[in-house]
């Protein structure tokens, strides 16, 4: 990887689920995830995302860290539960909204780590479909964890902010 503190291995790496305290860590891995994207931040983005985060009841996070707490990568998304109905189970579903590694950290394994720690949690939830929207660099990683396309009923509407 050749950076200062570079991570080599996940062997050291913890992946825990997010905490109220978390708040900042999870904002900062937003931030760097908006940033490669090119984004062009407002002044106090830190802030206003921490408290979206904290307010957020339904979502769930993951964070990955090193041994001394660096936050390294982040994986959150939202539960969806469906209702009973005549014509099919009352499952629920899970719809990835981030997975972000940080540069230096890419390549050691914590998307996978951060991935399979969510397919645990989803197998003891009751979690029976697992959603995201992949772009090309990470494909490889999602089908190596079992990830393939949506069936052909899937659509979607967007609407005009």
């Amino acid at each position: 990887m050749g950076h200062a503190g570079a991570v080599e291995t996940t062997r050291d790496v913890r992946v825990r689920e997010a905490v109220p305290t978390d708040a900042f860590s999870v904002a900062a891995l937003h931030i760097q995830d908006e940033r490669e994207r090119g984004a062009a931040l407002p002044s106090g983005f830190l802030d206003t995302f921490a408290d979206a985060w904290l307010r957020d009841r339904a979502r769930r996070t993951w964070l990955a860290e090193d041994p001394v707490g660096r936050p390294l990568g982040v994986l959150h998304g939202t539960r969806v539960q469906k209702l009973p109905s005549a014509h099919r189970p009352a499952d629920a579903g899970f719809h990835v909204s981030l997975l972000f590694v940080s540069p230096d950290a890419r390549g050691a394994g914590i998307g996978e780590r951060l991935l399979r720690t969510l397919l645990a949690w989803a197998a003891a939830d009751s979690v029976t479909r697992i959603q995201l929207n992949a772009v090309p660099e990470a494909r490889t990683l999602y089908e190596r964890v079992g990830f393939g396309p949506p069936s052909e009923r899937l659509m979607e509407l967007r609407l005009d902010p």
